[in-house]
């Protein structure tokens, strides 16, 4: 399974002929065909959602964000994932590179779910142990 980063999403939902769609339609047609299933975190879906309601074309954006997501399990933040983002965000902290709250939740909901994370963004997910990070 591969946990779609909020980029993917985003990508995915943009026209098919914008480098990013292409880029990640690629990735996820790879996937798909080695038997991997799609899956996504429900912070993700949240933050993808955020789109749609800063647009005038609010009703079409919002049909470009549910085609996406119908492709794809959402995942929840539970309590599994709680602790491990506690562990990070500690780790984190001590540090001295803090991570973003919203990331820090995304990659404890892969790591408790064994999911490689299909990004485009992968300095939000560096040295996270045991993160698999693919980017596109």
């Amino acid at each position: 399974m591969a946990l779609l980063d909020t980029t993917a999403l985003v990508d995915l939902g943009r026209r098919a002929m914008a480098p990013e769609h292409r880029r990640v339609r690629s990735v996820v047609m790879r996937l798909l065909r080695g038997g991997e299933y799609l899956c996504t975190s429900r912070i993700n879906e949240a933050e993808f959602r955020v789109g749609p309601e800063m647009v005038e074309q609010r009703q079409r954006e919002l049909e470009r964000v549910e085609q996406v997501l119908s492709g794809v399990a959402i995942l929840e933040f539970d309590a599994r994932a709680s602790q491990v983002y506690a562990v990070l965000k500690a780790a984190s902290f001590k540090s001295g590179r803090p991570m973003g709250d919203c990331d820090t939740m995304i990659a404890a909901v892969a790591l408790v779910n064994g999911q490689m994370l299909l990004t485009r963004n992968a300095r939000h997910f560096q040295n996270i142990p045991g993160l698999i990070v693919q980017i596109y």
